[in-house]
């Protein structure tokens, strides 16, 4: 029978358990066979415990569409299961349904036998009554899953695939991976995440002191960081009007420096004016009179040279060589 010539009528995906069940009804489906119009039910089952699975017996009562039951199918027996802790199997099997009214199912185990451990028998005849439905832990948390993830990093645990949120009953719990563990053991089957650790990070009131906490830590943080910025712009600050006194008193010294020279200049100015003063006055008072005799002694000689070069060349020569 291909695809092609099969209807689901019926198909359900939730994870189902009963008290001191071993095993969980993953998923169940009914199926009608186009061409012969026969029923046909499968399922699929997941082993919770770390003996493996050999066989399974179970009982199937068949329901009409107002949730009538119309008949029931004992004894059906699975074999060759070879499932160890967490394996599914069962759902590449199919089983006939013996009234074409039948509408919905429902398994009820009756026995499991093990290779390596006792047979489990479900003496009270329970039926899969309790659906292990688990919430998204972000939507489940809300703002609190940033103090969650917060948590999973200063634990150093990875928290990628701790994705559901927990669930803690009395005979078991339920990881955030998804895996089912029973109550005595201390860490996850599956991802080996401890369970106390796992409640306590998942509880909202110690969330709620962890935001507290962060909170309290991040103001914390955030005034250090202002009393350094204060601090460090005060540091700038004095830095500042110190290089500011240091460039004034170099303009200071500068100046004085400046005025200084200018001063000197001044006195160098006034010293040489009173030399040339001085010298001038020398000049004036011993150098010109006599320059003024020896002119008019040049003259009056010069003239008498002169006159005696008028009467006699030769004399005339004569004097002016020796004169």
């Amino acid at each position: 029978m291909t695809e092609e010539n099969t209807k689901l009528l019926e198909i359900k995906n939730d994870t189902m358990w009963f008290s001191g069940s071993p095993i969980l009804l993953c998923a169940m489906c009914l199926e009608l066979d186009k061409i012969t119009g026969e029923l046909f039910s499968r399922v699929k089952f997941q082993n919770l415990k770390y003996e493996i699975i050999h066989s399974i017996v179970f009982d199937l009562i068949c329901y009409d569409e107002y949730r009538n039951p119309i008949c029931r199918v004992e004894h059906i027996s699975f074999g060759n299961a070879d499932a160890q802790r967490f394996d599914t199997f069962g759902y590449e099997r199919k089983v006939k349904i013996p009234d074409s009214k039948t509408r919905n199912i429902e398994y009820v185990i009756r026995r499991i036998d093990y290779y390596d451990g006792p047979t489990w028998e479900n003496t009270e005849k329970k039926h899969f009554n309790r659906r292990l439905e688990q919430e998204n832990i972000y939507a489940a948390q809300g703002d609190y899953n940033k103090q969650f993830i917060d948590i999973c990093v200063r634990s150093g645990i990875d928290g990628t695939n701790l994705v559901l949120q927990p669930i803690f009953e009395d005979e078991f719990w339920m990881c955030a991976c998804g895996a089912f563990n029973w109550i005595d053991e201390r860490k996850c089957a599956s991802c080996r995440v401890g369970r106390d650790w796992l409640r306590n990070s998942t509880n909202m009131s110690i969330l709620e002191k962890h935001r507290e906490s962060q909170e309290f830590e991040s103001n914390r943080v955030k005034k250090m960081i202002e009393a350094d910025a204060d601090q460090r712009k005060q540091q700038d600050e004095s830095q500042k009007l110190e290089f500011e006194r240091r460039n004034e008193a170099i303009r200071q010294q500068k100046k004085r420096e400046t005025s200084k020279n200018r001063r000197k200049r001044l006195l160098l100015s006034a010293i040489l004016l009173i030399v040339l003063a001085i010298v001038a006055y020398c000049l004036m008072t011993f150098v010109f009179p006599r320059f003024l005799e020896s002119d008019e002694y040049a003259k009056k000689h010069g003239k008498t040279v002169e006159t005696l070069a008028e009467t006699s060349p030769l004399l005339a020569s004569h004097n002016i060589e020796k004169v």
